[in-house]
């Protein structure tokens, strides 16, 4: 009993740190919690209630999961990335632009204060998700009648992974960057526009090629997976100016969470590789 409580004490002490860190970053970024909470509610409010609502010539989709996954297109497209770049986008380089980590915390080891800060800042950006899939919810409860569907709830999932993915994406650009600015700047041209101007090109000259290093592509898997039945074939074929364009539509199931995976693995353990060698 002794040896446990020592190394229950030995766990905590390593971990109040961390705590520490975590509690802070809550406190200092809670007003963009609010804000991104605001501008999802006011999005779906318009896009899901207004929409049909205020304008009875738009007609309600078919089903409840049309609805939803209709609606979940803007969250993947914007709301994610554009939240993940204002949260994540000084997580290390604003420690090197102004040492705010040795002043507030001066004893606490980098890694420690760099854990603590991801971690709340995902915990915000998470909540902000979750208050977009609730507020999704209700609309399509007031619409469509009380009806659960477990796929709304591995959309749900596929979107956290979606989240942690880019947001240790933009903590790796953080790593090497030397601003705030900058690091947001980057990171919106890559996710938003870097992806798709790639993905462009990739369909007019190599058509038969699935994106799969995309994880702009991999995000249709959040409103895909909610389509019935699942769309088979996964891409459509048109033809432009005498250029065969296909279209892809969502990676499969596994594939989706497979690329997302190796982002986030991969970006974190760059992220943690270039945070070692330098020095605040």
């Amino acid at each position: 009993m002794e040896q446990a409580e020592k190394v229950m004490g030995k766990v905590y002490f390593e971990l109040k740190p961390i705590g520490h860190a975590y509690r802070f970053e809550l406190r200092s970024q809670w007003k963009k919690f609010v804000g991104f909470s605001i501008i999802s509610i006011l999005i779906v409010f318009l896009q899901s209630f207004i929409l049909y609502a205020v304008a009875p010539s738009n007609l309600l989709p078919e089903n409840q999961m049309d609805f939803l996954s209709s609606g979940l297109q803007f969250l993947s497209m914007f709301i994610i990335i554009f939240a993940a770049c204002f949260f994540f986008s000084g997580i290390i380089c604003l420690e090197y632009d102004k040492k705010t980590g040795y002043i507030i915390f001066p004893k606490i080891n980098k890694f420690k204060l760099l854990t603590g800060k991801y971690l709340g800042n995902l915990t915000l950006i998470i909540g902000v998700v979750t208050i977009f899939y609730c507020t999704l919810g209700l609309f399509c409860w007031y619409f469509y009648g009380i009806s659960f569907n477990m796929l709304y709830l591995a959309s749900f999932g596929i979107s956290i992974i979606y989240v942690v993915a880019i947001s240790s994406f933009v903590t790796f650009l953080s790593s090497f960057m030397k601003s705030v600015n900058t690091t947001i700047i980057t990171s919106i041209m890559i996710l938003f526009i870097g992806f798709q101007m790639v993905d462009q090109l990739v369909t007019v000259f190599l058509p038969d090629f699935e994106p799969i290093y995309s994880m702009q592509y991999a995000s249709n898997l959040i409103s895909s997976i909610l389509e019935l039945p699942f769309p088979d074939p996964r891409y459509v074929d048109r033809v432009i100016m005498e250029f065969s364009i296909r279209r892809w539509i969502s990676p499969t199931f596994e594939t989706g969470i497979i690329v997302l995976l190796i982002y986030l693995i991969t970006s974190l353990l760059l992220a943690a590789i270039i945070f070692k060698r330098r020095q605040l």
